[in-house]
């Protein structure tokens, strides 16, 4: 497959050994390139991403769980946790992260929402209230089922908003760590199954999934200059070479444009009845896009020819967008710098002069 990037004219193209892949940069959620993110495709354990931040969401991180007898037995990839033992959720989290428990999954679930069922269907509110509409999840760790599927897209953009939790991107970009059992006081030693994390400069995160529907899945991330990309690689013949290959491009064919920091003044706007007879206009974000290094931009700005007094600071009242090759890349709206108050006209009466 080739991946080109969206919305610009395209850099060398990189050929992926997968089905279905993003380059997202994580900060502004701006794709660089996509093949075939839409498409509806089996996450296999890339559902753990949903899963922890729906437990980081809910908090109480330090309640202990007890093990279930349904939790112990599930297959696959596992932490071999047993009935009856008991850890704390934010243990059994570095369990499902790091080793990609399926047992671990299932012992969240219950431990946060009482049920596996319960907390699926929370798994499922929380990706449509991200947008990710393309995705349906009929269990907690991505075992194979038939109403159990997402996207490259939308596994993008779960994953960018669980990077938005410091503890989420820490999880995920350990290598090593430990899980203590609280009834014995055993403690077990687990390694990550993201061998990116040692093999790419700046990676820091995220994810494996691997079954025999899916194939080898993987979301990875890196941070290279200040620039954090994430990448998600679904049914790949060597995943670790694809993500590499995905990171790479990114970095060496983009660059960061700042077209306009946050606050910028970016036009002037005539005031009708007005105390002042014109607004500034600032862009209420900042634009900063990544372009491929060869492209350039303009910023062009939309607005009326006047307002109407009173304005009020902050109010809406254009648009600035980033233009290149032909297709908008970026956009703020452009708010009022401050208030401007209505003017009012004093009113004398006419007096009658006597004859």
């Amino acid at each position: 497959m080739t991946l080109a990037s969206t919305g610009v004219t395209a850099p060398p193209a990189l050929h992926c050994r997968c089905e279905a892949a993003i380059v997202m940069r994580v900060s502004t959620g701006q794709v660089l390139g996509s093949f075939h993110a839409y498409r509806q495709r089996d996450p296999a354990s890339l559902t753990k991403i949903m899963t922890a931040y729906v437990v980081l969401k809910d908090g109480h991180l330090n309640r202990i769980v007890t093990v279930s007898r349904r939790a112990a037995r599930t297959n696959g990839s596992r932490l071999h946790i047993r009935a009856r033992e008991r850890y704390t959720l934010l243990d059994l989290l570095r369990g499902l992260l790091l080793r990609s428990g399926n047992d671990a999954a299932v012992a969240l679930a219950e431990g946060d929402s009482g049920s596996v069922e319960r907390f699926v269907a929370s798994m499922n509110h929380m990706a449509r209230s991200l947008g990710a509409y393309n995705t349906h999840f009929a269990n907690p760790n991505g075992l194979t089922e038939p109403d159990h599927y997402s996207s490259a897209y939308d596994l993008a953009l779960i994953t960018r908003a669980a990077l938005a939790l410091p503890l989420f991107q820490h999880l995920v970009s350990t290598r090593e760590d430990l899980v203590h059992e609280e009834v014995s006081g055993q403690i077990r030693h687990i390694i990550t199954t993201n061998r990116l994390l040692e093999a790419f400069p700046g990676a820091d995160g995220v994810k494996t999934g691997t079954t025999q529907a899916a194939g080898h899945c993987l979301i990875a991330t890196a941070t290279q200059s200040g620039v954090q990309l994430l990448a998600v690689i679904l049914d790949s013949r060597d995943r670790w070479a694809d993500a590499a290959h995905a990171l790479s491009w990114g970095f060496r064919d983009f660059h960061v444009v700042s077209a306009a920091r946050k606050d910028a003044p970016l036009d002037h706007l005539r005031v009708a009845g007005g105390r002042q007879a014109w607004v500034t206009l600032v862009g209420a974000h900042a634009l900063s896009v990544m372009l491929p290094r060869s492209q350039s931009y303009r910023l062009v700005v939309t607005a009326p020819p006047a307002v109407a007094a009173p304005v009020r600071r902050g109010q809406i009242l254009g648009t600035a967008y980033v233009v290149s090759a032909g297709q908008i890349v970026a956009h703020t709206p452009l708010v009022a710098e401050r208030s401007v108050g209505q003017r009012f006209f004093k009113w004398a009466p006419t007096v009658s002069q006597p004859r």
